[in-house]
């Protein structure tokens, strides 16, 4: 929840509130009930923060079931003298827009890429110019309309209406990572619950994004059974005591008593038996992570390195895994650029809900339009009435 601030513009934290999401199953609602309850819990905490009821929210959406593809579009200028005009350009991103989709898909966003005209491609912008043929390549993400229904229902059902589906890779980038980042080429991965989700950016263009089957959740699965253990335990264990083989000197033998935890007398085991199972879902995640980076042939060839936000980013050890694994510098994601009780949001869990935030006060007293790669810009505050938002993850 968040305002903007008259003196400096900037979007100031009035509330934050959150819930275990037990209704979710890799962005997919699989408990109706039991996720509208959730959310009733957050919000009921965010309104208790801030003191203001919440009406309207930004919604991020991920899961499995999103899909990304590149399209093109291609018309003729339409003014006399041949000048490109906006009307050109919403014609373009329109007729690249038109593809052959499923009757439960439906589009979330289209972002133009490149813009060429006359032949001549790496056009950023082509308003004004003169030319008599133009085109664009445009990345769309859509995704399955029953789901999208879902999760939108799950908002709806507690009295607040959600004025945009949000793709969670974009929002999460958005507050992360910097113009030049962008510019340079960067790769962001979101290590969330039950799926990892990665953006990568070159030439300040989204060139790919994927969601991965396979999350911090997983980890905790693996514990619970590593340890004959239940799941709550298995997540306290691993918050505790969890880190990756490059955060810990395996010769030093530590040896865990996880007795009181676990509710065993005697129970104990070698931190590096726990460091094994912890080691050997990261390297799985990686080894997608890098097959995904081998499709655009970006794999160890972003200068900007890997930015890690999510949860599943605090683990001890990871950036140093990651750094190896991927031959790339990496680091850990904080959601800039806010003021406020800054304190809740600064962990890189809350990089989407940070996002979302800079998204809608860009939609909401920005110039830009639906269609526009807005969130690739930076001093998206222009102006200065104040304004009050819920955004959940």
């Amino acid at each position: 929840m968040a305002n903007i601030d008259r003196e400096t513009l900037m979007p100031e934290i009035l509330g934050v509130g959150s819930a275990f999401s037990n209704g979710l199953r890799r962005g997919m609602v699989v408990d109706m009930e039991e996720t509208i309850n959730d959310v009733h819990s957050a919000i009921q905490r965010a309104e208790a923060m801030a003191g203001v009821k919440i009406k309207k929210a930004y919604l991020s959406v991920s899961g499995l079931h999103v899909r990304t593809q590149v399209s093109r579009g291609v018309i003729a200028v339409s003014r006399a003298d041949q000048e490109i005009s906006q009307n050109d350009i919403d014609r373009v991103i329109q007729a690249a827009s038109v593809i052959s989709m499923p009757a439960n898909r439906e589009i979330l966003h289209v972002i133009p890429r490149n813009y060429i005209v006359d032949g001549t491609e790496c056009v950023k912008n082509p308003l004004g110019m003169k030319g008599v043929r133009l085109e664009v390549e445009v990345f769309i993400i859509d995704g399955l309309s029953p789901y999208l229904r879902n999760i939108t229902k799950c908002i709806n059902e507690n009295g607040v209406e959600v004025a945009e589906l949000v793709y969670s890779p974009l929002a999460a980038a958005l507050s992360v990572l910097e113009k030049s980042q962008k510019e340079y080429g960067v790769l962001n991965i979101d290590f969330g619950g039950g799926t990892s989700n990665l953006t990568v950016f070159e030439e300040a263009d989204l060139l790919h994004s994927a969601v991965l089957p396979i999350g911090s959740k997983h980890i905790t699965n693996d514990l619970a059974v590593a340890l004959r253990t239940s799941l709550d335990i298995a997540e306290r264990i691993k918050l505790e005591h969890g880190s990756t083989s490059e955060g810990e000197d395996l010769r030093k033998r530590e040896i865990l008593d996880l007795s009181e935890l676990i509710g065993e007398e005697n129970f104990v085991l070698p931190k590096k038996q726990l460091i094994r199972v912890i080691d050997a879902r990261i390297h799985e995640i990686l080894d997608m992570v890098g097959d995904e980076l081998k499709k655009v042939s970006k794999n160890g060839m972003l200068p900007a390195g890997v930015v890690l936000s999510g949860g599943g980013a605090n683990l001890p050890g990871l950036v140093s895994l990651v750094k190896e694994r991927l031959r790339l510098p990496v680091k850990i994601a904080k959601p800039v650029n806010f003021k406020g009780v800054t304190d809740n949001i600064s962990d890189p869990s809350f990089s989407v809900v940070a996002g979302l935030i800079s998204w809608g006060l860009d939609r909401e007293f920005g110039s830009a339009k639906p269609q526009d790669p807005q969130f690739l810009k930076e001093g998206f505050l222009r102006k200065t009435m104040d304004w009050l938002k819920n955004f959940l993850p």
